[in-house]
């Protein structure tokens, strides 16, 4: 078995040692091993079994079983790893959110700065807020213009206007005819939206790589690793454009994250064909279920309509037997309760 580093800051460094392989490797092969078993693997001090097991936990690729804590099974490591990329996604969402109302409520400040005699009036500290819609498109056209070898985008939000994709297509296609690689995700929902499909064939044709998650963060552009596009917040139309290296290099890093999950773009007939996608929205539905109030918030976080996300939630609702919805979220918990206990080797 191979090591392989953590990703994107996880806890912990380097690759797993010979000792974590061995204990993983024995509680994968004895599914439901007691603890005083794992702790005597064969060529593994004990004291190194019990760095390994809170290692392995950490991971999430380790899980007590039923009502016993002494007992231990493995979680595989595409399960583990599924789990750990939806949770840095989440992660990332939340702190894209956070630097773009941060950055706009810094920028009243900078205005002061801005004002100020032999000031230069353009951003500062490689982060620079754009409000008015004819700046950002210039330089979204100075970016796009300027590239060479790659672009990064994230669509979310379902369905694209008509108007937007007409817009971002001379721009796309020139940087395709140039040789710039371009990968862009977009959210399961634009697979049912003819205009969109039609945009995605288009560039697929000329070189790009289209895939769709369930669950996007917000919008997000990368020119060549080195200059990056965000919104300008919450309720604003704006747009941060951001060229500090650092930021930019995490912002990249959780572009891969996203893309390592989400699934390659296919006709609308496709997607209702094979049915992962269903069933990768309802997923997420039902999870949202747990932690969201109203179908309004869910479906705008899935990028799709109430009336879509209202019959996703009949269709789950069906499948469980729930008689209403406060009787779904008692058997959707207890669902996720009993999947987190049997989740093992796969």
């Amino acid at each position: 078995m191979q090591g392989f580093r953590p990703i994107f800051g996880h806890q912990g460094e380097g690759e797993f040692d010979s000792d974590t392989l061995r204990v993983y490797q024995h509680v994968l092969t004895h599914d439901g091993a007691p603890l005083a078993d794992v702790l005597q693997v064969p060529g593994v001090e004990e004291q190194s079994a019990t760095t390994a097991l809170d290692r392995l936990r950490s991971f999430g690729l380790l899980r007590t079983t039923g009502k016993n804590p002494e007992t231990i099974t493995a979680v595989s490591p595409a399960t583990a790893e599924s789990d750990a990329l939806d949770l840095l996604r989440q992660s990332l969402g939340r702190t894209m959110q956070e630097l773009s109302l941060t950055c706009a409520q810094l920028d009243e400040l900078r205005a002061i700065g801005r004002a100020l005699p032999g000031s230069s009036g353009d951003g500062c500290c490689g982060v620079t807020v754009l409000t008015d819609p004819a700046v950002i498109n210039r330089r979204l056209d100075e970016a796009s213009s300027a590239c060479q070898f790659e672009v990064l985008t994230a669509q979310p939000g379902g369905p694209r206007p008509v108007a937007v994709l007409e817009q971002a297509f001379p721009r796309d296609s020139a940087m395709l005819a140039r040789g710039v690689r371009m990968r862009t995700i977009y959210q399961h929902s634009a697979r049912f939206s003819e205009s969109t499909q039609a945009h995605a064939e288009r560039l697929t044709e000329a070189g790009a790589e289209i895939r769709t998650l369930d669950e996007l963060f917000q919008r997000l552009l990368i020119f060549d690793r080195r200059t990056a596009f965000i919104p300008g917040g919450p309720d604003s139309d704006g747009a941060i454009l951001i060229d500090l290296p650092s930021i930019v290099a995490f912002l990249v890093g959780g572009f891969e994250i996203a893309w390592r999950s989400a699934l390659p773009l296919t006709s609308a007939y496709a997607t209702r064909a094979e049915g992962t996608v269903i069933s990768d929205i309802q997923r997420s539905v039902a999870a949202l279920l747990l932690t969201e109030d109203k179908d309004a918030t869910i479906a705008r976080r899935l990028g799709i309509s109430e009336r879509t996300c209202r019959s996703h939630v009949s269709k789950i609702m069906q499948r469980l037997g729930a008689r209403n919805r406060t009787h779904l979220g008692y058997l959707l918990a207890l669902e996720k309760g009993g999947s987190a206990r049997s989740s093992g080797p796969r």
